[in-house]
């Protein structure tokens, strides 16, 4: 393996978007990909073409090693054979609000023998719940005790030689999610959404894929999905990645991810504010390479394991899945740690964790003098523009944040104000632990540290400052669900849900190891992580439906999140696990109420005792807690709540304003007796609207959500621009934005109930200002 300690540093300058006219070979390099996604001068809807395509990439530096293998959407078509790219990711697609953005999916990655990304290859786990295409249902075989060990002992695992024992050996399936897009959820790209490459009529689709015109199977265009996005919302820092049910985590790492800036009126924002196309994208991403330069992945025996060990497994159930990707590389924009030169002025930056599992905690330091700062002016937030910059001074008091922790999933706009930093070399560093929070502390010399900043001679900046009295930087403000620590007067939530995030557990154990039959003692840990205590399907262990969950007709989940359009919603989220993590909800943004903290051991012990007695299957650690079984008591519906419901939502009412009578819903025992401590508000940079929400262990983390558009008033009906329904058959999901979380069932479907009498602007159809 390629240690990252070997790897030089700031060897490579920063890529940069493409929009001001620049050309590949300028210093900087403009060679991310750039395109808008409308004619920007007609103002008219957009159409563009993105592949999915295996490329070679400069990853490390030029000079000492060749090209990495990865993928990459490509706008018009895949490269030639033998081109090498400055970098993967991307492209940038520019949109305009108001005005629809048509886009073309072609899956042209090929199938598993004509790939030479080794980190896929070795890396698919074919006992987790994911996309199957060539149907071997492994996960039911487990359920349905069809593997046993050599004494003909029923097993969790398949024996080695099975089919399910291999990696993956078929077509590539794929499916782009726009992160954070408000979008109907024909287009949303659900993880059941996938496709294969074009391979006529072996050519693969998942049960809820979708495409501009599709009514049945007769509709499928092999090998492609084209999405009408409307362009709806208020300006936001989207992304476009990845989605596939079961393998996002591997699809995301290749290199499948790209920019979706959606942008406004300028004039409806501060002057000081550089334009979206000046801004600088700072994608953090951490990797790991072989010596020949190539990805690897910690997966089954990846990296030089033989027998006995079990590789990076920690339990048999699941021989080619590992709880967490930790690099020990840093990638910023497809470059292992680049530099970025720049003049003494105010830039603009674009902040996307887009790791797999690492969080960072970020500030600017000047390493030769020691000297912390500048500081960073945080402007926006996923779902938009803050009212005001929030500061964030490395070398301030601890009554404002001192770093930007950012956590996968999340994006940030920052200003940053380099005009007193002429001629000095400035370090990006990080000193987030990982597993966060009580992981590992990052390596100073390598994970520690994520870009270099080279500042240059002053040069002419944009007017004013964000460190001004009374800067603004929306000229309108927001509409406010949350007040600090408390929902606003004029907001009444219609609900109440409190859910659990689980860790299931699997014991240490010898057992004859999948992939090479070898006898292994494994050493136990994580064997799945659930929200709400329930899996993917919505269906208890063991195959039992749950009466108290939402079928729909055709539809083989069972859904317990079914929010109404337009209501407004406390989410409490319970976090029981060791770890953080980034919960993120699609269709909507929502604004972060509190945080506090709770006695997890005695509210463990009396989660475990609300369990009917014989719920399957048991816990391995020995308790009356039934994994997978869904919550242990009955999870309630706004007109017919959990029992306790009147004690939560008095109890509640002393924490922060909730009408009288709220239900409240989610299966779970009442946490209030449990709560420690003082409510705690959203941290000053994160006082916007959000997609994805950090949930400490051992905390409640509350935030609100309104089941309609940022920008509708909060006395007025909140009311989406389409059908927010699905027709009825595809749906949205809330998970955990860890990717190897989420591809072992740490996600939920949920459906949108729509309001009645609405007359929607934007409809499924074939034009292009239709889905």
């Amino acid at each position: 393996m390629l240690a990252g300690s070997a790897i030089p540093k700031w060897m490579e300058e920063l890529p940069r978007i493409n929009l001001q006219g620049g050309q590949a070979a300028d210093t900087p390099p403009w060679t991310i990909d750039t395109h808008y996604g409308y004619d920007s001068a007609t103002r008219t809807p957009g159409k563009l073409s993105l592949h999915m395509c295996e490329v070679k990439a400069q990853m490390l530096p030029g000079k000492l090693y060749g090209p990495t293998t990865t993928w990459a959407y490509r706008a018009g078509g895949c490269p030639t054979s033998g081109e090498t790219l400055d970098t993967y990711l991307g492209p940038v697609v520019v949109a305009q609000r108001g005005i629809p953005t048509e886009i073309t999916y072609v899956n042209e990655l090929g199938t598993v023998a004509t790939t030479k990304l080794d980190a896929y290859r070795t890396s698919t786990d074919q006992t987790l719940h994911w996309a199957d295409p060539l149907s071997l249902g492994c996960m039911m075989k487990a359920a349905m005790n069809e593997w046993t060990d050599a004494n003909g002992a029923f097993v969790m695992y398949p024996p080695p030689g099975d089919p399910c024992a291999f990696d993956y050996d078929g077509p590539i399936p794929a499916v782009a999610h726009l992160h954070g897009g408000e979008v109907p959820a024909e287009v949303d790209g659900s993880p059941d959404s996938w496709f294969t490459p074009d391979l006529g009529e072996d050519s693969r689709f998942g049960p809820k894929y979708y495409t501009k015109g599709y009514e049945g199977p007769e509709d499928a265009a092999p090998g492609k999905a084209v999405y009408t996005y409307p362009n709806v919302q208020e300006a936001a820092p989207l992304w476009f990645h990845d989605h596939t049910l079961g393998a996002t985590r591997l699809n995301v790492y290749a290199g499948l991810a790209g920019a979706y800036p959606l942008k406004d009126d300028p004039a409806k924002l501060a002057d000081f504010l550089p334009a979206v196309e000046e801004t600088i994208p700072i994608i953090i991403q951490d990797r790991r390479f072989y010596t020949n330069g190539e990805l690897w992945f910690t997966a089954g025996l990846n990296g030089g394991f033989t027998a006995p060990s079990p590789g990076w497994a920690l339990n048999p159930e699941h021989p080619y899945w590992n709880p967490e990707f930790l690099g020990d590389a840093i990638a910023v924009n497809g470059k292992v740690w680049p530099r970025l030169t720049i003049p003494a002025k105010r830039h603009r930056f674009l902040f996307v964790n887009g790791s797999n599992a690492r969080t960072y905690e970020l500030f600017l330091t000047n390493p030769k003098t020691k000297v912390n700062g500048p500081a960073l002016w945080v402007i926006g937030t996923d779902g938009g523009y803050l009212d005001a910059p929030a500061k964030i001074d490395p070398s301030g008091t601890k009554t404002i944040p001192q770093k930007l922790v950012i956590m996968p999933g999340e994006r940030y706009e920052i200003i940053v104000d380099f005009t007193n930093y002429a001629g000095q070399t400035l370090l990006l560093r990080n000193t987030a632990r990982a597993p966060n929070p009580g992981g590992a502390t990052p390596n100073g010399s390598t994970t520690g540290q994520i870009l270099q900043l080279q500042i240059g001679p002053a040069a002419p900046g944009t007017p004013n400052h964000p460190a001004a009295p009374r800067a603004i930087v929306r000229k309108q403000p927001m509409q406010r669900l949350v007040q600090p620590g408390a929902v606003t007067p004029s907001v009444a939530p219609d609900l109440v849900r409190q859910l659990t995030l689980n860790e299931v557990m699997g014991m240490p154990m010898t057992a004859v190891n999948p992939i090479n039959g070898a006898l292994t003692a494994y050493p136990g840990g994580p064997l799945e992580i659930l929200v709400n205590n329930t899996k993917w399907t919505g269906v208890a262990a063991m195959g039992e439906p749950r009466t108290d969950f939402t079928p729909r007709d055709g539809d083989d989940l069972a859904y317990s999140e079914v929010p109404v359009e337009g209501d407004v919603e406390v989410w409490e989220i319970v976090n029981t696990t060791a770890d953080a993590h980034p919960i993120h909800l699609h269709l909507v943004q929502f604004q972060i109420l509190s945080r506090q903290r709770f006695d997890a051991a005695k509210y463990a012990a009396a989660y475990a005792l609300a369990f009917p007695k014989g719920c399957t299957p048991v816990d391995p650690m020995g308790t009356t807690y039934c994994p997978g079984y869904g919550p242990p008591l009955a999870y309630g519906t706004k007109d017919t709540p959990q029992d306790t419901s009147e004690k939560i939502a008095t109890a509640l009412r002393r924490d922060y304003p909730v009408r009288t009578g709220v239900p409240v819903v989610g299966g779970n025992p009442d946490v209030t007796p449990y709560l420690q401590g003082p409510v705690l508000p959203a941290v000053t940079y994160e006082r916007g609207w959000k997609d994805t929400v950090q949930a400490p262990p051992g905390m409640v983390t509350r935030i609100l959500v309104r089941w309609g558009p940022t920008d509708t008033a909060t006395t007025a009906a909140a009311r989406f621009a389409f059908d927010p329904s699905g027709d009825d058959t595809y749906n949205y999901v809330w998970h955990c934005h860890i990717i190897d979380h989420e591809d072992n069932e740490m996600m939920r479907p949920d459906f949108v109930t729509p309001a009645s009498g609405v007359t929607r602007e934007f409809t499924r159809g074939t034009e292009v200002t239709s889905y």
